[in-house]
């Protein structure tokens, strides 16, 4: 999804993904930018994510944790609550 409209909902996978280590090498967090070494990693926005690293850019909680979609408004990953 590379041109969303703003306030787009975009989704995120229903579980985590698991690294397929010799497959995908080191992917660098979007958020971040470190190399994720974790066991597992968050794809949205067509990028990859610690599961720490992605955030509602208003309320800083863990996006992974509160559901299965993630919103943009004015340049920001929030939350569904702090979109509405």
């Amino acid at each position: 999804m590379t041109n969303q409209q703003e306030g787009a909902t975009l989704g995120l996978p229903s579980k985590r993904e698991e690294m397929a280590g010799a497959q995908t090498g080191r992917q660098n967090c979007a958020g971040c930018g470190k190399p994720i070494s974790d066991r597992y990693m968050l794809r949205a926005l067509d990028l990859l994510w610690h599961e720490d690293c992605l955030k509602c850019g208003c309320c800083d909680c863990r996006l992974g944790e509160v559901g299965s979609s993630l919103y943009t408004k004015a340049n920001l990953i929030l939350c569904k609550r702090d979109y509405l």
